[in-house]
């Protein structure tokens, strides 16, 4: 059967990089791959209108209507080759919504998705700090911004973000009124590994969504010596949702940490969690204006993970209760995911955590040893209640 993935998200978060990169792992007789851009230049040069990379924004801001036009027509010449194909997976890839100076960018309408009919719609997001980052080191992007790493500010950064995030759930809100179905809208972290992005793609069937969740605040250290080693181990089963694959928590975290120790700080230092040797000095006033839609934005990507996965697999290393991991418990049991708990303390946990810990299908209990709590769900998938 035939399906349409529409990949979009915010400007520069890397996602045509990232998709190109995992789809040279796959096998291209399985896929077709679509970068809306290229669509766009070629239908603009056969009207007479060159569009590059560094005019595009200017050009489609200043003439909106032919732009308009120009995309309509783009992903008309996508849906021709879409229909034309033989192909089992058609991947088609543009940003979603950007604004820049006084006006702002529409990467697709209701129409161009009506037109597309997209059986899901991947968010792929990157976390801010490396946002900043690839402004920083694009010439073109960074001459927009006066070439001043002080003038890229994290506020800007997460309301491209959120601007991104509600375009898609409006127009798929759209679709669903009038009755065209997308399976769902999955806000996706490129630190994920490529295979499991291609697992998301192509494997969906055979290894179902499972969120990870595991305590993370105050456990940096836990999370790359201990957290990705079970990861592994899940991914071989499964297509795993990781929490960790955006760290803007690590921007929070590092603000509440220097301000405690000096309230009278005007610059945050932080160094990238993937990079050690990376620093980057932040207004704090920037931080403190981001930090509100920063934090938000983090529950509710997370809620998103867990409300499109069959299961969650709760790692919970550290015997204080998180109050994060609890809350996602609590999510999954509301949209009816089977709940596994790793919770290798003789102390018993929260009443809470026990109880959703134990929603799993038929051994309704928590586990001790790794190795069992993955076994039970592999065993146990086929009766997971979540369609």
């Amino acid at each position: 059967m035939k399906e349409v993935i529409l990949v979009t998200g915010p400007p520069l978060n890397g996602r045509d990089e990232y998709i190109e990169s995992a789809l040279e792992k796959a096998d291209e007789r399985e896929y077709s791959y679509y970068h809306v851009f290229d669509y766009i230049r070629e239908v603009g040069k056969e009207n007479g209108v060159k569009i590059t990379r560094k005019n595009v924004l200017d050009f489609a801001i200043s003439h909106q209507d032919l732009m308009n036009e120009i995309r309509d027509r783009a992903f008309e010449r996508i849906k021709m080759e879409i229909d034309g194909s033989e192909k089992r997976i058609h991947v088609v890839s543009t940003p979603s919504l950007f604004r820049w100076g006084s006006g702002s960018v529409i990467g697709f309408t209701a129409s161009n998705l009506k037109l597309l009919h997209p059986n899901r719609v991947i968010i792929l997001l990157d976390d801010v700090l490396s946002v900043r980052r690839r402004i920083i080191n694009d010439p073109e992007w960074f001459e927009r911004f006066g070439e001043n790493p002080k003038n890229i500010k994290l506020t800007t950064l997460v309301m491209w973000r959120e601007d991104a995030i509600n375009h898609v759930k409006t127009l798929v809100h759209e679709l669903k009124r009038e009755g065209i179905e997308v399976r769902y809208v999955l806000q996706f972290g490129i630190r994920h590994p490529l295979d499991v992005f291609l697992d998301l793609l192509f494997r969906e069937k055979e290894k179902p969504l499972v969120y990870l969740s595991y305590p993370m605040t105050g456990h940096e250290e836990e999370y790359y010596h201990r957290v990705r080693d079970f990861y592994a181990k899940l991914s071989e089963h499964f297509t795993v949702l990781d929490p960790g694959a955006l760290d803007d928590w690590w921007v929070v975290a590092e603000y509440d940490t220097q301000v405690n120790a000096n309230p009278s700080t005007k610059h945050i230092k932080i160094k990238h969690l993937l990079d050690g040797n990376e620093v980057d000095e932040l207004d704090r006033e920037d931080i403190e204006q981001a930090t509100e839609i920063l934090r938000r934005q983090l529950v509710e990507r997370d809620f998103n993970l867990v409300d499109v996965s069959k299961a969650i697999a709760v790692y919970h290393y550290a015997e204080g209760v998180s109050a994060g991991v609890i809350s996602e418990m609590a999510e999954a049991y509301r949209t009816l995911a089977a709940i596994y708990l790793y919770y290798p303390f003789n102390r018993r946990p929260s009443p809470f955590m026990e109880f959703y810990g134990m929603q799993n299908p038929s051994r309704r209990t928590m586990f001790k040893k790794e190795g069992e709590m993955i076994r039970a769900m592999v065993e146990e998938k086929e009766y997971w209640a979540k369609v």
